[in-house]
């Protein structure tokens, strides 16, 4: 089969891997391998100047910004609190329309805000949240003959004319000072323009008479383009009603006059009106990075008070630079023990299935790295579970084949049609996982939960390029081996054990049905022990269900709780976060998250500590829990200093779980919905769509249950990485219950005079290796990163090693055990025992 189209999507493919690993290839490779695999040192690609991937906080850090705001300028009535809160709010609009994910905004004390940002540098994170972002129109004030008036650096006043021809006269903008130096002055003179605010001052004003024109009249619609006259960019805005009203009052009055826009108090810009003008303003002569700041801030509106950059440091990897650094090694790991095992046990198939692996995996960090994706530990969650059904749409493939070629198809027949009767399976399994993506994407952009929204990203990228790697990358180098001597064994294809079949392969064409003759094929009864299945999911969910009643349901850990935090600097040299951590687990605080700055220091974040104050005690008092603590550190790590020392509020809302509850009751509505209209040629199709939504809920019931129990007896906190955890398992759950499904509606319609009973047996039987080998390889990887990876992520670890176990466990004894049950009755039975109808007695 080496058509002309399949050679050239083999050399497609080739190039596009290529060059794939060129780009995302690091330039130190050696950091990401095992330290018991050798790697000759320089061996990377320093000579290509490229961008690394952008990494979130947790993975290599950012910037770390510490705000006071000056709550002595709030008006009358109006609380701190509520102010900060306000503040919050606008930085975090800001942070996210300038495309920094992943960021940490938490308030500290009664008027501090800490701001955490991946990937951008100091002096950026100060221009784009320390503004006040409050932009003024200012006109100049004019003499009795209508000069505009400066006045010099001592203070004496002139005059000079307005704008005219060749540049004389007007104003202009001095970056330097902030200010808008006069043109034009008699003898030379040189001053600064006195300005005033733009105010509405004609008979038509009504009530809107002496109000001044400001950014509060703006909607949120500022937009960038390019400057054709003056050349650089420009920014335009749009004013609501009155402001428009008042925008015209004002430029009406000064055709021929400067217009001078104010941002914080600095002139950024002072055009001349050269009409009355209505809705529309544009500020020019701005930079391309300075007029996309400035509409981020106008869009996302003006901070309610000013605000003071007290501390900035560029802090490293929440996580800790060993913790990714050994997440890393063992996730390659995993990787090579699944494509070690697809080789195993599918052959020369899973040979094609590990090249098409390294595809996959090369083409999807290509992704990440031009759009670019901010990658997290969320992140990486979604990227391997992408892999799992990445592999899952290979062995999908992989064992139709097999059950072709053991019918007698020749192996050209038996790859054509395994790929078309495998791709339903795939087509719906990875339409529903999209479908949640979607939702969750949606969930994370209303509610600003950052961590969900990587997660929907990435998965998402990494199940559209699943697709392309199963069903035309692997398929293409199948379609090349046929003709060559490797494909003349079939032991190769791990299908040498042929069943009993009418005539030999040789005789059956490739346009024939393979018929199935001779003895019946072997069948596992599931059936028959589904209640016995129900009474065990009842009994493994019950004291979970117990454990989430009393309170507190979850324990949860320092990210959503109140806490303290801490800048220390130790005078002893070397120590770094790992020290400190260890040190801080065993003081307690296993839960403690430890950063580094650039200059040396550690910032601490932990729960909240019995006595932690700065307020100087009356009288004698016991020490405290932080007392304690930093007599401990002192012992072990010598004399250091402790600054900031602060209360904060939780990192993640904890209203997060509510609005998570809410984007997932979707989700699974929409799944429903899909999955309905995707079997809408069976019998009553609504039944699929709730068993794999009912399925779902049982996994996600068993993890919540096992960490509300683990909670209670270990103290195992629920944090941020359980969240991402428990999103990997939904999505593993659907997937994985669609592909049962999928074989179910098969047999269903090529069958409709055998009893559902037996058609869901002989699906199970089918789809039982299917359903092993996949949720093998997904644990191959979870184990590699439990026993290898960081103790930062063994709760994350634990959530996928439990939820995948469920999964699997609920596709096959749980959702196609509820079709049978409603299709037999079963739930029709037990609702009349237990609520009996009353029997009217018969009239005499």
């Amino acid at each position: 089969m080496r058509s002309p189209l399949n050679v050239a999507l083999f050399y497609l493919v080739v190039a596009l891997t290529t060059f794939a690993v060129l780009v995302v290839w690091p330039d130190k490779p050696d950091r990401y391998l095992p330290d018991s695999i050798p790697w000759p040192s320089g061996v990377g690609l320093k000579w290509a100047d490229r961008e690394e991937m952008r990494l979130g906080l947790d993975l290599k850090g950012g910037t770390y910004v510490l705000l006071e705001a000056d709550t002595s300028r709030l008006p009358p009535g109006v609380e701190a609190s509520d102010a900060m809160d306000v503040v919050k709010e606008v930085i975090e609009r800001r942070v996210n329309a300038f495309g920094v994910s992943e960021t940490e905004i938490q308030r500290e004390g009664p008027n501090r805000l800490s701001v955490q940002l991946p990937g951008i540098s100091p002096d950026e994170a100060r221009d784009l949240i320390g503004r006040t972002a409050l932009l003024e129109f200012l006109e100049p004030k004019l003499d009795e003959q209508g000069n505009i008036l400066c006045k010099t650096a001592k203070g004496k006043q002139f005059g000079v004319p307005p704008p005219g021809p060749g540049g004389f006269g007007g104003i202009s903008p001095n970056r330097a000072t902030g200010k808008a130096d006069c043109l034009g002055g008699a003898g030379g003179q040189i001053g600064q323009a006195i300005l005033i605010p733009a105010t509405c001052k004609s008979e038509d004003c009504d009530e809107l008479a002496g109000q001044p024109l400001t950014g509060s009249y703006l909607r949120p619609t500022a937009r960038v383009g390019p400057d054709v006259q003056g050349g650089g960019f420009v920014v335009t805005l749009d004013f609501n009603g009155q402001g428009a009203d008042i925008f015209s009052d004002v430029t009406g009055r000064l055709v021929g006059y400067p217009l001078a826009i104010s941002l914080d108090g600095e002139i950024i810009s002072a055009p001349t009106v050269q009409a009355q003008l209505g809705e529309n303003a544009v500020i020019t002569g701005l930079g391309l990075d300075e007029a996309k700041r400035l509409r981020v801030q106008l869009n996302s509106g003006a901070l309610p008070v000013p605000l003071n950059v007290i501390q900035q440091n560029e802090v490293d990897a929440t996580l800790g630079d060993e913790t990714v650094r050994r997440s890393a090694q063992a996730g390659l790991i995993g990787i090579l023990a699944v494509m070690a095992f697809m080789v195993l046990y599918y052959r020369l198939p899973g040979v094609l299935a590990a090249l098409a692996l390294v595809v996959y995996s090369s083409t999807v960090l290509l992704i990440f790295k031009i759009l670019p994706i901010t990658i997290t530990l969320a992140g990486i969650a979604g990227f391997v579970l992408s892999v799992g059904m990445a592999v899952d749409a290979n062995v999908l493939v992989f064992e139709r084949m097999k059950e072709e070629l053991r019918a007698g198809r020749t192996l050209t027949a038996a790859i054509e049609t395994g790929f078309d009767r495998a791709w339903s399976s795939i087509r719906d399994s990875n339409v529903s996982t999209l479908i949640t993506c979607v939702i969750l994407w949606w969930f994370g952009d209303q509610f600003n939960a950052a961590l969900v929204k990587g997660f929907a990203i990435t998965l998402g990228i990494g199940v559209l390029v699943s697709m392309f790697s199963a069903i035309t990358v692997t398929r293409t180098f199948l379609r090349l081996l046929v003709g060559t001597p490797v494909t003349r064994n079939l032991w190769l294809f791990a299908a040498e054990t042929v069943a009993p079949r009418a005539r030999p392969v040789e005789a059956i064409p490739d346009g024939e049905p393979a018929r199935r003759g001779g003895a019946a094929p072997f069948m596992l009864d599931f059936v028959r022990r589904r209640h016995l299945y129900f009474l065990f999911s009842f009994l493994i969910l019950l004291p979970g269900i117990i454990s989430l009643l009393i309170p507190p349901s979850l324990k949860p850990g320092i990210e959503f709780t109140a806490g303290t935090t801490f800048t220390i600097e130790f005078k002893r040299k070397g120590l770094d976060t790992e020290d400190l951590r260890a040190a801080l687990a065993d003081m307690g605080q296993p839960q403690a998250r430890v950063q580094e700055t650039r200059d040396g220091a550690f910032i601490v974040r932990m729960g909240e500590l019995e006595g932690a104050t700065n307020v100087p005690p009356v009288g004698p008092t016991p020490p405290s829990e932080r007392d304690a603590i930093e007599q401990e550190l002192r012992d072990r790590f010598g004399a250091f200093e402790v600054t900031n020392f602060n209360t904060v509020s939780e990192i993640v809302s904890r209203s997060i779980g509510r609005n998570a509850a809410i984007a997932l009751a979707t989700a699974a509505i929409a799944i429903l919905l899909y999955i309905s209209w995707s079997f809408r040629n069976l019998p009553k199709p609504y039944r699929y769509g709730i068993a794999a939504v009912l399925a779902t809920m049982h996994d996600a019931l068993f993890v919540l249950g096992a960490f509300s129990i683990f909670g209670k007896v270990f103290g195992m906190e629920v944090n941020t990485m359980f969240i991402t955890g428990l999103l990997t398992v939904i999505g593993f759950s659907v997937h994985d219950t669609i592909v049962v499904f999928d074989r179910i509606r098969e047999n269903v319609t090529k069958n409709p005079d055998v009893p559902f009973d037996e058609v869901v047996n002989a699906s199970l039987t089918q789809t039982l290796g299917r359903s092993i080998n996949t949720s093998m390889t997904v644990v191959f990887t979870i184990l590699a990163l439990l026993l290898l990876g960081g103790v930062a992520i063994q709760s994350f670890l634990v959530v996928l090693l439990i939820g995948v176990l469920a999964g699997t466990y609920s596709s096959i004894f749980v959702a196609s055990q509820i079709l049978v049950a409603w299709e037999d009755g079963d739930v029709a039975r037990l609702w009349r025992r237990l609520f009996p109808r009353r029997q009217v007695p018969a009239e005499v």
